[in-house]
C-alpha cells in the first residue's frame, strides 16, 4: 500500500512538474528594457553537486491513474538500471567541478556584452531556494538582476544541459515592463522582464569524453545567453 501511495505521489509530481515548466512563456529583452539598464547583476544557480543520470518518462497516454502508476514503477526500475550502467562515467567526475566551470565560463562570456553592463564577479548561488533567490533580489543596488538556473543530466547516452534564465527588474524605469506586476512577491512570474532556456545537447557521450562535453556546454550556454541579453529584440 506504501509503494502505491509512492507511486502515485511520484505520477502526479511528474505531471505537476510538466505542466509547471510548460507554463512560463519565452520572453525576450526589448531594445526599450535594454536602453534602461545601467547594470545587471548576474546569479548562477546551480544547486547541482554532481551529473544527474535520469530516463525519458514513459508516456502513460490515456491509461489512466492505474496505468500512470504502472509506468512510472517501470521509469523507476529503468532509473535504477540507468544509473548503475553510468558508475563508472560518474566515477571520472569526481575531481570536476561544474559549477566553477560554469561560472568561469559565464563570465568570459558576460564581459564581452556591449550593449549592457553586467557586473562582476558573476555570484554563484549553490542553493538555489527561493528565500535566497529574494534576498539577493532585495539586496541588489542593479538595475536588474538576472538569475540563470542550471541544470546538467545523462539521458539516454546524451548529456543534456539547460539554463533558464530570468531578469527581474530593481530601477524604476524598467518596472514598467512587468507583465503582470506583483508588488507583495518580488519572485512572481508576472514580474519577470526576461525569460529564456537555452539548452545543449551532446550525443553518445562516454566516460572518456564527459568532462570536455561538460566544458563545451559551459561555454556554448554562456555565449547563447549572453548574444540573447546583448541583442534587444
Amino acid at each position: 500500500m506504501e509503494r502505491i501511495l509512492n507511486l502515485r505521489t511520484l505520477a502526479l509530481t511528474v505531471i505537476v512538474a510538466v505542466l509547471v515548466g510548460c507554463a512560463a512563456p519565452q520572453i525576450s529583452m526589448s531594445t526599450q528594457a535594454q536602453s534602461n539598464i545601467e547594470q545587471i547583476e548576474g546569479v548562477l544557480t546551480i544547486p547541482q553537486s554532481s551529473l544527474d543520470v535520469t530516463v525519458q518518462a514513459t508516456n502513460p497516454g490515456n491509461s489512466g491513474l492505474l496505468g500512470a502508476l504502472i509506468f512510472s514503477a517501470i521509469d523507476s526500475s529503468r532509473k535504477s538500471s540507468a544509473e548503475e550502467s553510468a558508475v563508472p562515467m560518474l566515477a571520472t567526475l569526481r575531481d570536476y567541478d561544474f559549477r566553477e566551470v560554469m561560472l568561469k565560463a559565464s563570465t568570459d562570456a558576460f564581459s564581452k556584452i556591449q550593449n549592457v553592463k553586467v557586473a562582476l564577479p558573476l555570484q554563484l548561488d549553490k542553493i538555489g531556494s527561493e528565500s535566497s533567490s529574494r534576498i539577493t533580489l532585495d539586496q541588489s543596488t542593479a538595475s536588474a538582476v538576472l538569475f540563470c538556473h542550471i541544470g546538467y543530466r545523462y539521458e539516454s547516452d546524451a548529456l543534456i544541459v539547460t539554463a533558464n534564465a530570468v531578469m527581474y527588474p530593481k530601477a524604476a524605469s524598467l518596472q514598467q515592463y512587468r507583465k503582470s506586476p506583483s508588488e507583495s512577491n518580488p519572485l512572481a512570474d508576472g514580474n519577470v522582464i526576461y525569460r529564456k532556456t537555452f539548452t545543449y545537447t551532446r550525443q553518445n557521450v562516454s566516460s572518456n569524453t564527459m568532462k570536455d562535453s561538460l566544458n563545451q556546454a559551459a561555454i556554448s550556454l554562456s555565449k547563447q545567453i549572453a548574444a540573447d541579453i546583448n541583442h534587444g529584440r
